[in-house]
């Protein structure tokens, strides 16, 4: 790997990780909902780096951000199991080719929400979270929609580095 695209990488990965956190910050009407702009990060990843780097990318945010931030308990287990679920479907969305950007976007949000319901319906055991799978797919739908936008503006602004 040439040091141009570790050095682009790690910058996206520090843009990431404060993003993600600054959206803690953010009061949401639902619990576990945000609007994900540390997602759009990942697409720009997965737009200008390959499926290896995307994948990569969200372990080591999720990582970073537990060390720097939230710790190792049942909030990283969430965040884990969300990204993991929604990396699995990106993927290979992603590589069937069957969606634009936009298509991707939501489907990532809407498998992270499911990842995290099911991880906490794990933790707590708890099948009533179930009944949220609804407010996190129709969270996952509007953040999807606007992740993807604002990702695919930044992919066209910035400039190749492979």
């Amino acid at each position: 790997m040439k040091t141009k695209t570790i050095v682009y990488l790690a910058l996206l990965l520090a843009i990431a990780v404060v993003l993600n956190y600054l959206e803690s910050l953010i009061p949401t009407p639902f619990v576990g909902v945000k609007l994900g702009l540390a997602n759009s990060v990942g697409l720009i990843v997965l737009y200008l780096f390959g499926a290896k780097y995307y994948a990569g990318f969200g372990l080591l945010r999720v990582v970073l951000t537990a060390l720097l931030w939230s710790g190792f308990g049942s909030a990283f287990f969430i965040s884990l199991a969300g990204m993991v679920l929604c990396t699995i479907f990106t993927l290979i969305v992603y590589r069937l080719k069957v969606c634009s950007i936009y298509g991707l976007s939501v489907i990532g949000a809407i498998f992270h929400g499911l990842g995290q319901i099911i991880m906490v319906a794990i933790l707590y055991q708890t099948p009533y979270i179930v009944t949220y799978v609804l407010v996190m797919t129709a969270s996952g739908l509007v953040s999807g929609v606007l992740m993807a936008l604002l990702g695919s503006l930044l992919i066209r602004r910035l400039p190749s580095v492979k």
